[in-house]
């Protein structure tokens, strides 16, 4: 199967699953979180499975859950003029549409099963039950998404920089008569 072809927007009928505390502390979003604080999450979370190279989220989509791996790989990207850019590669123990729970903007971008995936859904409406109802997993929750934000973020930034490096080291002309100018390695006409 071509790695870039998407097939639509299709998730799989569920087979009823089991969630445990210690399967879901595999995951890093809740690693801090006690056995019972677990357990209380259990209930507000829907479980997915998509086949590989299905659509999870569709760029420009209007969301209202996020998504935690609990099984696969996923590719995050963008088209734009035709063209995809991969952003990142997301695998097992990771999540995405986190701001689809605290704001009401489109998808900025495209998540596609790499292999058969395993998820975890967190609509709005159970992540607004979960605030009002339990303020102090939210706040573990949401320092624990803040953490990981963090991470890509600083990422980001080292990604930019090299990219800005490389960019002005490319766009530097070489000095005529360098070493490494192409004048340089012509050959001299005598005569």
């Amino acid at each position: 199967m071509d790695p870039h072809r998407k097939l639509p927007v299709v998730m799989e009928a569920d087979a009823p699953m089991t969630l445990t505390p210690a399967q879901l502390r595999r995951l890093r979003i809740f690693a801090e979180m006690s056995d019972a604080e677990i357990a209380t999450f259990i209930g507000l979370l829907e479980p997915v499975q998509v086949k590989v190279g299905r659509i999870i989220v569709k760029m420009h989509d209007n969301g209202d859950c996020m998504y935690l791996l609990l099984d696969g790989d996923v590719r995050v990207s963008q088209v734009v003029d035709g063209r995809e850019t991969m952003l990142a590669e997301l695998a097992t123990g990771d999540f995405f549409g986190e701001f689809c729970l605290v704001n009401e903007t489109p998808r900025a971008a495209d998540v596609v099963a790499k292999r058969d995936c395993r998820l975890l859904k967190i609509t709005k409406p159970a992540f607004a039950k979960l605030m009002a109802e339990h303020p102090d997993i939210t706040t573990k929750f949401l320092f624990a998404i803040l953490h990981t934000l963090a991470t890509r973020l600083r990422n980001m930034d080292r990604k930019f920089v090299d990219s800005m490096l490389l960019s002005r080291h490319w766009g530097k002309e070489k000095p005529t008569g360098s070493p490494t100018s192409p004048t340089s390695l012509q050959p001299r006409r005598t005569g």
